[in-house]
Order: structure tokens, then C-alpha cells, then sequence
């Protein structure tokens, strides 16, 4: 699961980068490429440490540990990017945002890792779909 989400926010983000690079200005690209690379690095490193036999470092726990502190804040920064530019934010986007935080926020307290799991990767899924709407409002 954790896999897949890594490749959902790869391959796409990296188009979304893309675009936003072309269409937008450059602080709101810096901040798309950190949120999709913060993303898609955090989710590989939890589908990697799910696999292997062996234990992890102790800054790659910690990492692991934190990692929906980590999304959290890599997705809010192009939202913060786009209203400082005094952009109107769709209700939509901001509702994505904060649903996908809670989703992160209520990974924080689960014992069981294919849930806490599952609450990361939906999480991390609404806060794409907002932030690709974030980018669409920049565009237009």
C-alpha cells in the first residue's frame, strides 16, 4: 500500500511539478517538488522498512516515526505559497487539506501499522488532489 502511494506520488507529481513549473512562479514550484518528493520519500521509506528483515537506523526510525508531521507540513506550504499571493483558494482544496491532515493526525495514535498505514496514503491522496486544485486556481 505504502508502495503504491510512493509511485502514486511520484509519477504524477512529477507531471504536477512540471506543470506548476511552466504555469506558475518559481516558489510555488519549489514548494510542489517538496511536497511531492517529502511524500513519495516518506512512503517508500515506509514500504521499505516494512519489507526488510533487518532493523533500520535510528534517524531512519525517527523519520518514520515522524513522518505524518512531515506531510503535514510539506502539504500546507504550497497553500500558504498560493494565498500570499493573494490567489482565491477553492473550498474544496482547503476541505482536502484538512481532511487529509486529520487523516494524519489520527495515524499518529494507531497501534496497528496496515492502519496507520491506509490513514497515511489517504491522507497523502487528499492532499494531492488539493494541491493539484491549488495549482489549477494558480493557472487560471
Amino acid at each position: 500500500m505504502r508502495l503504491f502511494a510512493a509511485l502514486f506520488l511520484l509519477l504524477p507529481g512529477s507531471a504536477l511539478v512540471a506543470s506548476t513549473h511552466r504555469h506558475a512562479h518559481a516558489a510555488l514550484t519549489i514548494a510542489v517538488l517538496l511536497f511531492v518528493v517529502a511524500h513519495a520519500a516518506l512512503h517508500a521509506l515506509s514500504a521499505w522498512r516494512s519489507t526488510t528483515e533487518r532493523t533500520l537506523p535510528a534517524p531512519m526510525r525517527t523519520v518514520d516515526r515522524h513522518a505524518a508531521w512531515m506531510m503535514l507540513a510539506s502539504a500546507w506550504v504550497p497553500l500558504v505559497i498560493h494565498r500570499v499571493h493573494a490567489q482565491p483558494t477553492s473550498t474544496l482544496a482547503a476541505a482536502g487539506l484538512v481532511i487529509g491532515t486529520l487523516c494524519q493526525l489520527c495515524s499518529l495514535r494507531m497501534t496497528s501499522d496496515r492502519l496507520r498505514s491506509a490513514l497515511l496514503v489517504l491522507g497523502s491522496a487528499l492532499q494531492f488532489v488539493a494541491v493539484a486544485l491549488v495549482i489549477a486556481m494558480e493557472v487560471t
